[in-house]
């Protein structure tokens, strides 16, 4: 291996790419989806209100790096008059919006339409806020009712195979456990908004140019908290298009998320905390920067902000809502522990993209790489 630029792009290839399992998950997955969706559009009144769905997480990316065995599935909702839910920050909780649902309610009486009428007013305060758990509630009844229908099965290529559902959060997961097909997925209920009602500063609504939506997810509080009116806000659609087309940026983020994943000590760091340290350095660096830079440079460059990060105390702030830091629950020997291995690394990478040694090489491998993986 003639030098470190060179090692990555063959440690992506061997270790990252997940081509070889893709199509027999998805297959299974599709028509899951597809028959779940379906059933669930039976289910009043929540079939009124499904307005789509997608892919979401890593897999939606294209930023995933294990095996193609979890997926999320997005579920839009949209209430009648969804244009007029009047939208305010949560100032309890950073990162989260409060729902006010009173010019929908008053629409909907004037146009006598009393059967939605009297479902929304199931489901928001005596203040007409929209309440995340009575909303989860008729979300999982409508899916346990669909799943009953489907006899909790799904049949594949003539393969019947059983379904156990269970609440994950705000998620409604599906897990299959068969000898040849062993995956999850996580239906994510989310309340689709358009860019006007977004609560982002005023230079983050640039980034709404070629995603005019974004979402507010009925994620639970910890601790778990009753008549709770506070929902996540989920800008998903427009980071897929910050993401897109920045060349090394998204090999970088794998890198990453793969060096994660073969360090326990900074099992913590979630893909969502890697994916806005670089959602951070798209909009601080030159568009030409992703493409120039040698993809070892530009790894090194992020390693490096990730350790500036936990320099002196865990903060990374949301690129949405400055007043939510993501690091915030890490305790200082979290912080430590993951700031002497980030620091570990950048020293390696820096020796090995000057004089890549046999001995730096088997010891980058192992910085992406498991034991298992290696055999």
């Amino acid at each position: 291996m003639s030098n470190l630029e060179e090692l990555l792009q063959l440690t992506i290839a061997q270790f990252i790419n997940i081509d070889a399992d893709r199509r027999s998950y998805t297959n299974h997955y599709g028509r899951l989806r597809d028959k779940l969706y379906s059933t669930l559009k039976q289910e009043q009144p929540l079939g009124k209100w499904l307005c789509g769905h997608k892919l979401g997480g890593s897999y939606a990316d294209n930023l995933k790096v294990a095996k193609p065995d979890e997926f999320d599935l997005v579920i839009h909702l949209r209430f009648p008059e969804n244009d007029r839910i009047v939208v305010s920050r949560d100032h309890r909780n950073a990162g989260n919006v409060i729902l006010d649902m009173t010019h929908v309610l008053k629409a909907l009486q004037n146009q006598h339409q009393h059967n939605t009428l009297a479902n929304l007013r199931k489901i928001v305060t005596a203040q007409n806020l929209l309440l995340e758990d009575k909303l989860q509630d008729l979300i999982k009844g409508a899916v346990t009712r669909a799943l009953n229908k489907m006899n909790n099965q799904i049949e594949v290529d003539g393969k019947v195979t059983p379904l156990d559902y269970r609440r994950c959060g705000p998620a409604h997961t599906i897990f299959i456990d068969e000898p040849n097909m062993k995956y999850s997925v996580d239906f994510v209920p989310a309340i689709r908004l358009n860019a006007k009602q977004s609560v982002v500063v005023r230079e983050k609504l640039e980034y709404f140019r070629n995603s005019p939506y974004w979402s507010a997810i009925p994620k639970p509080l910890k601790p778990f908290k009753p008549n709770n009116v506070s929902f996540r806000a989920s800008y998903s659609e427009a980071e897929y298009a910050m993401l897109k087309d920045n060349y090394k940026l998204k090999d970088v983020i794998r890198l990453m998320k793969k060096f994660r994943d073969s360090k326990q000590n900074i099992s913590i760091l979630k893909s969502y905390y890697i994916k806005t340290l670089l959602l951070w350095q798209i909009a601080a660096r030159p568009k030409n920067y992703w493409k120039t830079k040698q993809l070892h440079e530009i790894l090194i460059d992020m390693f490096r902000e990730l350790e500036n990060c936990l320099a002196t105390s865990a903060k990374l702030l949301s690129f949405w809502d400055p007043k939510l830091n993501l690091f915030a629950s890490f305790t200082e020997n979290q912080r430590i522990d993951m700031l002497n291995c980030i620091s570990a690394e950048i020293d390696l990478l820096t020796t090995a993209a000057i004089n890549l040694t046999d001995a730096t090489r088997q010891d980058i491998t192992l910085s992406f790489t498991n034991r298992q993986e290696r055999l």
